[in-house]
């Protein structure tokens, strides 16, 4: 809760809380390295504590909003899970997120949203051979919504 009312404290004076309390981004890289070390070994509830500050504290870092999202995606924290990756959208155009975000839609219920979120990630896959996995993985899922 105090965590909280820093944050937004220092974004209603135009600074981040990472900014405001004086972090250096080296130390918020090594927090993050020490999440991923912790999702590597299936730790996500840990790993998820680290990636939800990091968050609080670099809100529009994309890379620090991907990683809470699938971490509360494993939790099966979908609906949350869900937003984060929204967030993380905001600075990440990279098409894998919009596929979570999706995945997150679709497994909360949200078949409709769902669909959407498929199918941008499916025509954003089109101008680029390297996606082709993803592509096809966005074509199966909304095979699967077909049954929704």
């Amino acid at each position: 809760s105090q965590l909280f009312h820093a944050a937004r404290a220092a974004g209603e004076s135009g600074q981040t809380l990472g900014e405001a309390r004086q972090i250096a981004p080296r130390d918020l890289e090594a927090l993050c390295d020490k999440a991923m070390v912790l999702c590597e070994e299936a730790r996500w509830e840990e790993a998820a504590l680290i990636a939800l500050q990091l968050a609080l504290h670099e809100p529009r870092n994309p890379r620090y909003l991907f990683l809470a999202g699938t971490c509360l995606q494993r939790m099966m924290q979908f609906q949350a899970a869900a937003g984060v990756f929204g967030l993380s959208l905001i600075d990440n155009d990279h098409p894998i997120v919009l596929f979570r975000m999706a995945e997150c839609l679709a497994a909360a219920g949200q078949f409709e949203a769902a669909r959407e979120a498929f199918d941008a990630c499916f025509e954003m896959c089109r101008t680029h051979l390297d996606l082709r996995d993803l592509q096809d993985a966005c074509a199966d899922a909304l095979v699967k919504l077909t049954l929704h």
